[in-house]
């Protein structure tokens, strides 16, 4: 972590910085199977968050090369304590609010519903669908790849090492002015929804607790 921070300091930024959005996070086909768009979501997030692309593109700016010579780190190094850093710090503002082990049940647990709800629309014949099925399948595909989205950011939060929590505890006043404000209170905010649904709540978009 002293590392991270001398580099951030040489670069003279400001701030950590965020990972930059892959070439191809283009629009979502909500039209495609369930279980393809709950693959095409983990691939995106999956390629957002990969150390040796963004690693990468920072390298290519000289600000940042300087930065990593002068501390003998790599592009690629560097982005993985990014991430490292930042998804413990997630983890130590998300466990202050809500359980992870339940919020992660909760994501995996609308996940499968979602994608049920979807297939069962899918098996009818396309010229048999009346408009609410339509209006069902949309807002149920809407709600996956957002679902999946999170499920994927709290899978990452859930594996953080308990002696990464305690180092950016440790850490937390240096790491709090370098840190965008209310970057990641929406996904915050989302994340603890989920977690704290009871198991019963967790319906498929479009249904309700009494059907």
């Amino acid at each position: 972590l002293d590392r991270l921070l001398a580099v951030v300091q040489t670069h003279g930024g400001g701030a950590i910085p965020e990972f930059t959005p892959t070439e191809d996070d283009r629009s979502v086909d909500y039209n495609c199977r369930a279980e393809d768009l709950v693959s095409e979501i983990r691939g995106q997030l999956g390629k957002l968050f990969n150390p040796e692309r963004q690693g990468q593109i920072w390298a290519a700016d000289e600000k940042w090369t300087q930065s990593f010579s002068q501390h003998q780190m790599t592009g690629p190094e560097f982005a993985a304590l990014v991430r490292s850093v930042s998804c413990a710090i997630m983890r130590v503002r998300l466990s202050a609010r809500v359980d992870v082990d339940h919020l992660v049940a909760n994501a995996r647990a609308e996940v499968k519903e979602l994608i049920g709800t979807i297939e069962a629309i899918d098996e009818i014949p396309e010229s048999e669908h009346s408009r609410q099925d339509a209006v069902i399948r949309g807002r149920s595909a809407i709600s996956l790849a957002r679902t999946a989205a999170l499920l994927e950011f709290a899978e990452m939060i859930k594996q953080v090492p308990p002696e990464n929590c305690k180092l950016v505890r440790k850490y937390s006043k240096q790491l709090k002015s370098l840190l965008p404000p209310g970057g990641t209170d929406g996904l915050l905010s989302e994340l603890q929804a989920l977690g704290d649904l009871p198991r019963s709540d967790v319906v498929p978009a479009g249904h309700s607790t009494s059907e």
